[in-house]
């Protein structure tokens, strides 16, 4: 096998991100660290030579990036023949196998170049065991990814209501507890959907779906879904959310609850000085604001003080 018949995989465009990845070996992800290191003290940011992201989208932030070239990056160390249809097919096999990969598809670009489209699964919420310690990420299909240290919205896997406090990770597997299917959900719906509507909207922090079907029999005051949202000064505000977005039940729209949002950030800007809340009720929402007394503990510290028991 001559020179001449060789090539080296140069680049991955990722088409469903309108990004291009040069990776370069193993030694993709250390090349990354070293030049993102390096980022940080230029102005302005250019796109990074031979390894790294042309124009990274603003969900891939660096921890993600590194965690995805470091993944691929041991599939991209060889050379392959041009013409060589077998060893082309383990090379797609082998991305598919990588749990961040959606699909992979390889295309030929005579005389010397191969393009690899890879379509890549975003993350949408982080699971973390009762205690707090880190799972797994999930896709919005609730697909396991393994976990990578972002600002991601959080699910937390209490016990409560009979649930396990912990779960299986397969990454690449679809996620089997209920709690994590409907957050993700959630999570989705809050960033395509209602954050849209919602001028400053604050971060979703956490999503609680320990509710979910009502485990505990405590009325309305407690729906399925409550979210945490971040106070400007950092804390976390319990804001009632109602059912889940597969529900067979009646839910309240989104728009209703931008609005509530609306109004409660016209009072409460940066939701400051709040606890509580509750998105579900259009006309009497401020009846559901709880300001935190002042000199009081904030039950936030731990929010699910704010359940009943």
């Amino acid at each position: 096998m001559t020179t001449s018949t060789k090539w080296a995989i140069r680049s991955v465009v990722l088409t469903a991100l309108a990004i291009t990845l040069w990776l370069c070996g193993p030694r993709a992800a250390a090349v990354l660290a070293a030049r993102f290191a390096r980022v940080d003290e230029q102005s302005p940011l250019v796109a990074l030579d031979r390894v790294g992201f042309a124009a990274a989208p603003a969900w891939m932030d660096r921890p993600l990036l590194l965690a995805v070239a470091a993944a691929l990056s041991p599939w991209l160390a060889d050379e392959v023949p041009i013409l060589d249809e077998g060893t082309a097919g383990r090379l797609r096999d082998g991305l598919l196998t990588v749990p961040w990969v959606a699909s992979a598809a390889l295309q030929r670009e005579f005389p010397d170049r191969f393009r690899i489209e890879v379509e890549l699964r975003r993350p949408v919420l982080a699971v973390r065991a009762a205690d707090g310690s880190p799972l797994c990420l999930v896709d919005a299909e609730a697909r396991m990814l393994p976990w990578v240290d972002s600002r991601l919205p959080v699910t937390r896997l209490f016990a409560d209501g009979g649930w396990r406090t912990s779960m299986t990770v397969v990454p690449g597997a679809l996620a089997e507890d209920a709690r994590v299917r409907c957050a993700a959900a959630i999570a989705v719906e809050w960033r395509d959907e209602l954050a849209p509507l919602v001028p400053e909207c604050p971060e979703l922090v956490e999503v609680d779906a320990t509710n979910l079907g009502e485990r505990w029999a405590v009325g309305p005051s407690y729906p399925e879904i409550r979210v945490a949202l971040r106070r400007r000064d950092g804390a976390s505000v319990v804001f009632a959310y109602g059912h889940p977005v597969d529900s067979p039940l009646l839910r309240v729209p989104v728009r209703t609850k931008a609005n509530v949002l609306c109004n409660v950030l016209g009072k409460y800007p940066g939701l400051d000085g709040l606890v509580a809340g509750d998105l579900r009720f259009a006309v009497r929402w401020l009846d559901h604001v709880q300001p935190r007394p002042a000199g009081v503990r904030d039950p936030n510290e731990n929010w699910k003080d704010l359940g009943p028991r």
